[in-house]
């Protein structure tokens, strides 16, 4: 598996959320992005669990998967599998480091801009600080009763070849991130939404290092 397809497999997130939602455009986009951006800045730690949903044209059955979220500023992120398989991803320090079934591998990312703005765009998405890669995205605001909607269509050609678009879904109540979508061009996407989260309380940095 090549990195471009591990990274997307363990993390785009893709899923037609708009069922039962009529979304609008959004009539004041500029302040819903300063207010994103006010409550992303104060945003150094989130905890989450979370469900995964994988859908390949392939297969006729999703695959579903459980587990823990962990983000501390800066650039730290803990992907932790926990069912039906164990399975963790760390990003941290412009690397990513694997263990799966025991086994750890780890990837140095500042060699490669795509693997640096695949990374920012997830670290950002996660964070809720959406709005940092204007040149490298194209933005659509809307809005329903309850939900922010922001659409990100990219404009690099090589992210392109993989990726169709991104939609971040937003509780209007606190502005935290509450589903994540992103497309593939093939039609395969991956769905994550989150729950039970927790900002702003302590994580140790050993949670970010894989013993």
């Amino acid at each position: 598996m090549n990195y471009y397809t591990l990274l997307i497999v363990a993390f785009c997130c893709a899923y037609n959320f708009s069922l039962g939602q009529s979304f609008t455009y959004m009539e004041d986009s500029k302040k819903f992005q300063a207010n994103l951006q006010s409550i992303a800045q104060k945003t150094t730690t989130l905890k989450s669990d979370f469900t995964q949903i994988k859908h390949l044209n392939v297969l006729s059955e999703n695959i579903e998967s459980n587990g823990k979220l962990y983000f501390k500023s800066e650039s730290n992120l803990r992907w932790e599998y926990t069912a039906p398989l164990d399975y963790l991803i760390i990003l941290r320090k412009g690397k990513v480091t694997i263990k799966d079934e025991g086994k750890v591998s780890s990837y140095d990312l500042s060699g490669n801009k795509t693997f640096q703005k695949i990374n920012e765009m997830l670290i950002s998405s996660i964070k809720g600080d959406l709005l940092v890669e204007q040149s490298d995205y194209k933005y659509e605001f809307k809005e329903s009763l309850n939900s922010f909607l922001v659409i990100m269509l990219p404009k690099e050609k090589k992210v392109q070849e993989f990726l169709k678009s991104i939609k971040i879904y937003f509780l209007k109540k606190d502005y935290s991130v509450e589903k994540v979508q992103m497309m593939e061009q093939s039609g395969d996407y991956t769905l994550i939404k989150f729950k039970n989260k927790k900002i702003n309380e302590s994580i140790s940095d050993q949670t970010f290092i894989i013993n």
